[in-house]
């Protein structure tokens, strides 16, 4: 492995890593905007001049280069701050300040723009551009994107993402010289699930998600990390809170599983938090009608039938649930008859897909199946359920259809269905007694994807005050349930 000296520190570099990547090691910063490490290396935007000091032909050579195409090399000798490096980078920020709009109070990117923040570390606060600026309009792009042209430095960032890593390749650079710009093929919209990754790709406020558009400013948003539950791949997330409100969803780095970025199925699964069908009261069968109860009422009800015949009790486990939430699932199905639960499987079953550049979506729409497969090995359709079975099912799905159409008319098969959920969905309306739960993004817990890695993840949000924390559920079922068979409970009349 290559060791050199960057600005007196002595790093040792991987091999193939280039000196941007080496100066991380040591904790040193070199500016850039067109180097991404996902991405094929161009040089184009040139602002990550540095100056190397090489060995050439028995005598050191000082020259200044690129830091992002240059290898790190054994006995370089780098540096980040002389005069001539600052000159270098002064002079690319003037350049693409010439005919930038400098909206910085109205730009969705401020704060975490690295135009802005060069500006203030290397530029200069004058401009010696006397002439009109360029004015360009902001134009759709599809998939929800905009592109403000005027704010744009060409890095050729996302042309590169879409065109290698993605694979669909919808963005070009066109026309020349100074009449270049990123643009669409005609006709031919951006189309594809990895779009959302466009804005956090874009080193500028020149592609803007429309989904956050004029949402928050960063400084006001809390990112908490957190596990997509779109799927059993479990991509690394953030989810940036503000006023109790998930405000978006970014890729969390995790070379492991996800990489740098994240599709749009699980960019924009936070709008369940918030929708319309949510669960947020429990509710109890009265003739042909769920009607609203409250916790004891709606937990005395379930108890009563499941302490009358523990032999006859099934409980279910879905796939959506976090870890700790199966594993009391089963300590409350072993506790009522000495038996692991059962699992229904997840319908929601599409196709693998793949990307040249890595990235992968698993096709099973749920997150923690594995485990819950392994924790409860018999799925329902294996079960035998009759009229005089009393079952619980612990479902949480974010997804409606989750339950296949075959394993919803076993359910109402049963004597009694009871169901914790966070959504009204074919299955709650079977139910006898609907408790409300609580999704990923209002509690803490831990999902394993489908190579079995697992990952924690914490609350980002408060929950609806009716809500409760499923493993509190279970462990108060548990409980209940204990003290009535100890006693010689009944049924409650």
């Amino acid at each position: 492995m290559p060791t050199m000296v960057i600005d007196g520190r002595e790093v040792t570099a991987p091999p193939g890593a280039n000196l941007i990547e080496a100066a991380k090691l040591a904790g040193i910063e070199i500016p850039h905007f067109c180097y991404h490490p996902a991405l094929k290396v161009v040089a184009s935007c040139r602002m990550c001049f540095v100056e190397v000091t090489q060995e050439v032909r028995g005598k050191p050579t000082t020259r200044l280069t690129t830091a992002c195409n240059t290898p790190a090399a054994d006995g370089m000798v780098v540096r980040t701050d002389t005069q001539p490096v600052k000159k270098a980078q002064n002079d690319i920020l003037e350049f693409l300040l010439i005919n930038h709009p400098v909206d910085c109070p109205v730009c969705d990117e401020a704060g975490e723009c690295k135009l802005q923040d060069y500006a203030f570390a290397y530029g200069t606060s004058s401009s010696r551009f006397a002439e009109h600026r360029r004015f360009r309009h902001a134009k759709k792009l599809g998939s929800g994107i905009r592109l403000y042209t005027n704010r744009c430095i060409l890095c050729d960032r996302c042309v590169r993402f879409l065109r290698d890593f993605v694979g669909t390749g919808e963005l070009s650079v066109t026309d020349m010289g100074n009449g270049n710009e990123i643009s669409v093929f005609p006709g031919r919209p951006i189309d594809n699930v990895l779009a959302g990754n466009l804005p956090e790709i874009c080193p500028v406020g020149a592609l803007i998600a429309e989904d956050f558009l004029f949402k928050a400013r960063v400084w006001n948003l809390r990112p908490v990390d957190s596990v997509c539950p779109g799927c059993s791949r479990g991509c690394a997330t953030f989810l940036d809170v503000k006023d109790n409100e998930v405000q978006r969803t970014r890729a969390r780095e995790n070379q492991a599983i996800n990489g740098y970025f994240i599709c749009d199925d699980g960019r924009y699964l936070y709008h369940v938090i918030r929708h319309e069908t949510r669960l947020e009261h429990p509710a109890v069968r009265e003739g042909d009608q769920l009607r609203e109860s409250n916790w004891d009422h709606a937990l005395d009800v379930v108890v009563s039938r499941l302490a009358e015949s523990p032999e006859r009790v099934v409980i279910l486990l879905s796939p959506f649930l976090t870890e700790e939430e199966a594993r009391a699932g089963a300590h409350l199905s072993r506790v009522l008859h000495g038996s692991v639960p059962g699992h229904v499987p997840n319908a929601l079953r599409e196709a693998p897909v793949s990307f040249p550049g890595g990235f992968a979506i698993d096709g099973d729409k749920a997150p923690n199946s594995a485990f819950v497969q392994n924790m409860a090995p018999v799925p329902l359709q294996d079960l035998v359920v009759t009229k005089d079975t009393v079952i619980l099912f612990f479902n949480s799905s974010l997804r409606i259809g989750s339950v296949s159409p075959r394993d919803a008319e076993i359910l109402r098969r049963a004597g009694f269905v009871a169901v914790i959920d966070v959504l009204w969905n074919d299955i709650t309306a079977l139910a006898d007694v609907v408790l409300p739960g609580r999704m990923w993004a209002e509690k803490s817990g831990t999902f394993s994807n489908s190579a079995g890695m697992a990952q924690s993840f914490g609350a980002a949000v408060l929950p609806p005050p009716l809500t409760r924390d499923e493993s509190d559920v279970i462990m108060d079922l548990t409980q209940r349930i204990t003290t009535r068979i100890s006693t010689g409970g009944g049924a409650i009349p």
